[in-house]
């Protein structure tokens, strides 16, 4: 069985030989393929070459184009500072004062740097494994690209303070997302994750008021274009849950602070859930068989859906001993 049969059948719940590995490794993936990350970041090809390696090497069941929230603020005029090896941060955001908002413009994205690297990710990927190995685009949700173009702090105190102004700000956000999906479902890609982290942070009546619609249309959009959907809010969506649901995701990203059961439980029959293993405490600090024990407990207290993964990213300095653990103890429980 390869990963696309596995990963459908498993959202499915239909018969699998074991249940679908979708670990992220970014740092650790450049890292373990010796490739420096500002290349991760900024070269499609070392990118291609990092996560093929990992998957081979580590079983993951698909190929990504993860690797920071800056695409699409870049093409918004963002200025980011790329390390050679290290995460790559904004110097100067695009919004610094209120009537910066005229700055927003939608770009194709054939007319800015990263999204095109990212539309020529998803054609690589497609020349080496469509259909056998699922591809993973990816696009900023409004909250968290709204983080990314403006400032956190501010952007989180300006949805109650400037509510319209903030509203009018994602809108733009979330069309620019439309039209960076379907370019990258066009070149190749099976699924669209949409990140969008700051979410956990606002509660849920401003994610109900403010968010959800937003992230609704990019799902909408990228259903009708004929791919999948994973969501993906780092932190506690518990609160959330119930509103997540009626996205109609097909992957649902749980991370290690959420009760994975009940996440499954509340998104059975519409959503399968991804995670959500501690990616420090129960996978880089633990040993193979801890591994096992967090791995065959999921399995055993969820339905035939559930996708088995590190509740988010996989540390870069993990000893790949315990990501290779990971899959055998996957292989094994079967």
């Amino acid at each position: 069985m390869n990963s696309m049969e596995r990963l459908i059948n498993r959202i499915k719940g239909e018969k699998v030989d074991r249940a679908a590995n979708l670990n992220i490794l970014m740092a650790f993936q450049a890292k373990y393929a010796s490739v420096k990350y500002r290349d991760f970041i900024l070269k499609p090809e070392e990118k291609v070459r990092a996560n093929l390696i990992a998957h081979e090497a580590f079983g993951i069941d698909a190929v990504t184009s993860m690797s920071d929230p800056f695409t699409e603020a870049e093409g918004f005029g963002c200025a980011i500072e790329y390390p050679e090896d290290d995460h790559p941060h904004a110097v100067k955001r695009v919004i610094e004062d209120y009537g910066d908002i005229r700055k927003l413009k939608v770009k194709k994205p054939e007319d800015a740097r990263r999204m095109s690297n990212g539309v020529r990710l998803m054609e690589l990927y497609k020349e080496k494994v469509k259909g056998e190995v699922p591809i993973i685009g990816w696009v900023e949700g409004p909250i968290a690209e709204f983080a990314d173009v403006y400032d956190i702090n501010l952007a989180l105190m300006d949805l109650l303070t400037e509510p319209e102004w903030a509203e009018d700000v994602m809108d733009i956000l979330t069309e620019q997302a439309i039209v960076f999906a379907k370019a990258q479902i066009q070149a190749g890609a099976d699924i669209i994750g949409i990140g969008d982290a700051a979410a956990s942070l606002i509660g849920p009546s401003l994610y109900r008021n403010m968010i959800l619609e937003r992230e609704r249309k990019i799902v909408e959009a990228v259903h009708e274009a004929g791919a999948m959907v994973k969501l993906h809010i780092c932190g506690n969506i518990s609160p959330i849950l119930e509103d997540i649901k009626t996205l109609k995701c097909d992957i649902v990203d749980i991370d290690f602070m959420v009760d994975f059961q009940e996440a499954n439980r509340i998104l059975n029959g519409v959503s399968a859930v991804s995670g959500n293993i501690d990616p420090v405490r129960n996978v880089m600090n633990a040993s193979p068989e801890n591994i096992k024990k967090e791995i065959r407990m999921l399995i055993e207290t969820t339905d035939n859906t559930s996708i088995i993964s590190a509740g988010c990213e996989i540390p870069k300095n993990t000893d790949p001993a315990l990501v290779k653990a990971f899959y055998e103890a996957l292989a094994e429980i079967g």
